[in-house]
């Protein structure tokens, strides 16, 4: 740009631009403008993204932080290693248990099945017969189609006898082990036995999380003490859990054609602590009686959601995981169990899948 200068009718006037200086410099401010916003835009767009699928895996690392360990000590007894021995325990076919107290409430002796070191609900919300309202998922909204996964143990650590609260008395031998909740120890505490406190976790999904309907959160049923169920948020934005178990079928060491305990050789059936196949929680391999299984490991899936929806964004991902197979169709609702889900909605998602080793089954007897 140049100036001139000239006199005019005795006074002194500027030459500003030419029009076609302006346009020349406004066409360049505007491509310069309109680079600088497409820059910032898929800037932000791009930190959008890596927030969402860093929350996603943040949540992911959380809920399996928090579901793996439990799993991890299941059949943890103390001082024992066999609760089928202690006095106090009850199965759901026996009438209910008076050391239940409200644990009735999520099925007949719910909290007490310590027989059932692990127990699954395939594709429903159905924890122990019997169950009734007070036992209901968060909001009555369990999502249907997604597992349970139910924990039982006791503490790691020992403590000391407390009234109202479910207990083991955990003796070396496992002789003289019983269950109760006066806070009253049944015999003398020493190197020889111990109190725990009885654990009882099931895991579930629900479509809402407190607060906020229509995020779905993954939530805990846990015995305290009363005793009763507390259910509680553990994290939001788990849209789905599917669970199997690993069991192994055993050794047929006698050559009977059965895994037993008939010993007709000298050499007791045993099992070998390796998954010989996974199975939904459901199988008859599962409820077979007598039982010819070990339950030695557990698999479990857990579907991560985004909270907010993302413009411009479409899941169009096939998820196929747990008995969720392509095989028996495609579903845009988790409620069609079995069938592989193709949402197509605009949720970031995230599939994260765990094998957790039951360190207290391997290598015991059936």
């Amino acid at each position: 740009m140049t100036r001139a200068t000239c006199k005019v009718s005795g006074s002194l006037r500027m030459r500003g631009m030419s029009m076609v200086e302006l346009m020349v410099a406004l066409t360049i401010g505007t491509f310069l403008m309109w680079g600088a916003i497409t820059v910032y835009s898929r800037s932000r767009n791009t930190y959008q993204v890596s927030e969402q699928v860093s929350r996603l895996q943040e949540n992911a690392r959380y809920a399996v932080s928090v579901i793996e360990p439990d799993l991890r000590l299941a059949n943890m007894w103390g001082l024992m290693n066999d609760p089928t021995i202690a006095t106090g325990t009850a199965l759901p076919t026996q009438a209910a248990s008076l050391l239940s107290g409200t644990t009735t409430n999520c099925g007949t002796n719910f909290a007490l099945n310590l027989v059932e070191i692990i127990r699954g609900d395939n594709n429903s919300y159905t924890l122990g017969p019997a169950r009734v309202a007070a036992c209901n998922a968060y909001n009555s909204n369990p999502q249907v189609g997604a597992d349970t996964i139910t924990v039982r143990r006791v503490t790691q650590a020992a403590t000391a006898a407390t009234n109202n609260t479910l207990q083991l008395y955990a003796t070396r031998s496992g002789s003289f082990s019983q269950v109760f909740k006066s806070g009253v120890a049944p015999g003398a505490l020493g190197p020889n036995a111990e109190i725990h406190d009885v654990i009882v976790d099931t895991y579930y999904i629900d479509k809402d999380s407190v607060g906020r309907v229509g995020i779905p959160a993954l939530r805990r049923i846990s015995l305290i003490s009363g005793p009763a169920f507390s259910d509680q948020e553990v994290i939001s934005g788990v849209e789905d859990l599917q669970v199997q178990f690993g069991i192994d079928l055993g050794r047929d060491a006698d050559n009977n054609g059965v895994v037993d305990d008939v010993d007709n050789n000298g050499i007791p059936d045993s099992f070998t602590g390796i998954a010989s196949q996974y199975v939904n929680p459901d199988s008859a391999l599962l409820t077979a009686v007598p039982l010819r299984v070990l339950v030695v490991s557990v698999r479990f899936w857990l579907l991560i959601r985004s909270e907010t929806a993302e413009q411009g964004f479409t899941d169009t991902n096939t998820y196929q995981y747990g008995d969720r197979t392509i095989g028996n169709g495609t579903t845009a609702t988790l409620s069609a169990a079995g069938k592989a889900y193709v949402p197509g909605d605009n949720f970031r998602r995230l599939l994260v899948a765990r094998t957790v080793q039951l360190r207290n089954t391997i290598g015991i007897s059936p």
